[in-house]
């Protein structure tokens, strides 16, 4: 998909400098929209049945790239600004958009069932897949997303965010609160299965578990 490969170079050129420009945030916004593009001509597409729906892999790949682009960003200016933010309000947002793409990336495809009709070879690959692990993106996704919550509950406690159709509902509140549970959730998915079929991978839990700590407490 040529969307894919035009919108590559110009998050690694954000990426690259830091957004640093003064119109970065604009710039990453416009990326995002690029990125959704392809679902609003699918969809109406469908509406008009003229062509099929986009395939599975590509829709991963695209929640992938718009929250991956959201984590990219809100870290690199948090750590820049030393996480005393001139728009917190716009932060938040940022995260909370950030999260919900990661999160529809990882639910696009279903666990695998483990039962007597499943056969399989080797218990790690069929744990991971039982955990809705299909790659290193996938876990690699539940990091960024638990930072991401733990962002959110740390320096964005007291802003108010715009309400924007978030899968998080329009009270502030009630974003809080799925910072918490969803941060929770996938950074327990995280060191469960960083610890257990991937030990031998080189994964590191250290940072997870201390967010958890910070999210369960």
């Amino acid at each position: 998909m040529a969307i894919l490969d035009i919108t590559f170079y110009e998050e690694n050129q954000l990426v690259d400098e830091d957004f640093v420009c003064d119109d970065a945030l604009q710039k990453v916004g416009e990326l995002i929209r690029d990125l959704s593009e392809p679902e609003r001509l699918a969809r109406d597409a469908k509406l008009h049945k003229k062509a099929p729906a986009i395939e599975v892999e590509v829709l991963e790949c695209l929640y992938w790239r718009r929250g991956a682009l959201l984590y990219m960003y809100c870290q690199t200016v948090g750590e820049r600004e030393c996480w005393h933010l001139r728009n917190p309000r716009t932060f938040q947002q940022c995260l909370i958009d950030g999260v919900s793409h990661l999160m529809k990336m990882l639910k696009m495809q279903s666990p695998l069932v483990l039962n007597d009709d499943v056969s399989f070879q080797d218990l790690n690959t069929a744990t991971l897949l039982s955990q809705g692990i299909f790659s290193d993106t996938h876990v690699l996704a539940l990091m960024y997303c638990g930072e991401m919550c733990y962002w959110g509950l740390k320096y964005c406690s007291d802003c108010q965010s715009s309400n924007t159709g978030s899968e998080f509902g329009d009270r502030s509140q009630d974003k809080l609160v799925a910072f918490k549970d969803v941060g929770e959730n996938v950074l327990e998915t995280y060191i469960s299965v960083c610890e257990g079929p991937l030990i031998s991978q080189g994964w590191n839990t250290e940072k997870a578990k201390t967010i958890l700590q910070f999210l369960k407490y």
